[in-house]
C-alpha cells in the first residue's frame, strides 16, 4: 500500500504534493494522533496518516535526502513522525476499544518499529478482539482486515494460507452485498491462489459509468472509498483495469481540492481517511 501511495505522489506536479503535505500536517494534533472528523485524535484515521508519512518518506529518500531543497520537506516529516510515535507509544493494549481500532494499533506499531513486545501484548489483544465482534463486523470483512495485519507482521506468510482457506469456505456473497465485502473476498482469493473470475466481475460491476465505484449496487454515485478498495482489490487481483482506468481518474482528479481527496458522494468535508484512499486509487491506475 506504501508503494502504492508512493507511485501516486510521484504522480502529482510538485504544486499537487506541497498541497497534500500541506493538508497531512494540518490533520495532526499536538499530541502527535491524526484527527477525526471531530478534531480529536484517534488511531483509526492515525493510521491513514501514518501510511501517507510512511510513504512519503520513502518518496524522499528516493529523491534523495541529501538534496537542500527538500530539507524543510525532510524536517517536517521527521517531526511528524517522532509525534506519532510518540502518541501510540502512549496507546494501552487494553484500553484500545474494537478489532478495528486494535488492527489499527498493530499495523502502526509495525510501521514505526515498536518494541517486539508491544506487538506481542497487540497481537494477543488482537485475536480476542476478533472472536469477541464475529457477531458485528462480517466476516470476509474482518478476515481481510486480519489477513492484512498478518501478512505485514508475521515472518512467515505461508502460515496464513490455512486460515484464509477456512475463512473463505465460510464467506458468501451476492449482487446484495457492499462493494468493500466483495472486494475483500477478491482479495483473499487471489492470496488463496484460487479462481476468483466470477467475484471479479461481481466486483467491476459497482463501477458507474461516470466513473469510480459505488458502496451498493442499487446506489446512483461512486465514492472514494469504494473505489480505492474495489481498484486494489482488482488490481492485486491481476485483473485488466485498462477500460475502468480513465472514467476512474475523472472521478479522482474531480474530488481533489486543497491538498486533500474528497469523499466523492457530495460530502465536502476534508479529512486524512479519504485522502489516503484517493491517493491509494490513484496509486493503482498510474
Amino acid at each position: 500500500m506504501i508503494a502504492l501511495l508512493r507511485n501516486a505522489l510521484n504522480l502529482l506536479d510538485e504544486q499537487g504534493r506541497e498541497e497534500v503535505l500541506k493538508f497531512l500536517m494540518s490533520q495532526q494534533n499536538p499530541d502527535g494522533g491524526f484527527q477525526d472528523r471531530g478534531g480529536r485524535s484517534d488511531l483509526y484515521y492515525s493510521l491513514f496518516g501514518g501510511l501517507m508519512l510512511g510513504a512519503w518518506g520513502s518518496g524522499q529518500r528516493a529523491r534523495s535526502l541529501k538534496s537542500e531543497d527538500l530539507l524543510p520537506e525532510r524536517e517536517a516529516l521527521e517531526g511528524a513522525i517522532l509525534k506519532l510515535s510518540k502518541f501510540i507509544a502512549q496507546q494501552q493494549n487494553s484500553e484500545v476499544p474494537g478489532f478495528i481500532e486494535k488492527c489499527c494499533l498493530v499495523l502502526l506499531q509495525k510501521e514505526l518499529n515498536s518494541g517486539q513486545n508491544s506487538q506481542i501484548r497487540a497481537m494477543i489483544s488482537l485475536g480476542k478482539s476478533f472472536w469477541k465482534e464475529r457477531r458485528s463486523i462480517n466476516l470476509s470483512y474482518r478476515g481481510f482486515v486480519l489477513f492484512l495485519i498478518l501478512d505485514a507482521v508475521l515472518p512467515f506468510r505461508s502460515s496464513l494460507k490455512f486460515g484464509a482457506k477456512r475463512m473463505l469456505a465460510r464467506t458468501t456473497i451476492d449482487q446484495h452485498s457492499p462493494c468493500s465485502e466483495v472486494a475483500a473476498r477478491v482479495f483473499l482469493q487471489k492470496m488463496m491462489n484460487q479462481d476468483g473470475s466470477k467475484d471479479q466481475e461481481l466486483l467491476k460491476s459497482f463501477a458507474c459509468e461516470m466513473g469510480g465505484f459505488k458502496a451498493f449496487a442499487h446506489l446512483n454515485n461512486a465514492d472514494m472509498l469504494s473505489t480505492a478498495v474495489a481498484l486494489f482489490a482488482l488490481s492485486y487481483s491481476v485483473y485488466d483495469l485498462r477500460l475502468l482506468k480513465p472514467s476512474c481518474l475523472d472521478f479522482i482528479e474531480q474530488n481533489f481540492a486543497g491538498g486533500a481527496f474528497l469523499s466523492g458522494d457530495g460530502d465536502p468535508t476534508a479529512d486524512v481517511e479519504y485522502t489516503f484512499y484517493g491517493l491509494l486509487a490513484l496509486g493503482v491506475l498510474g
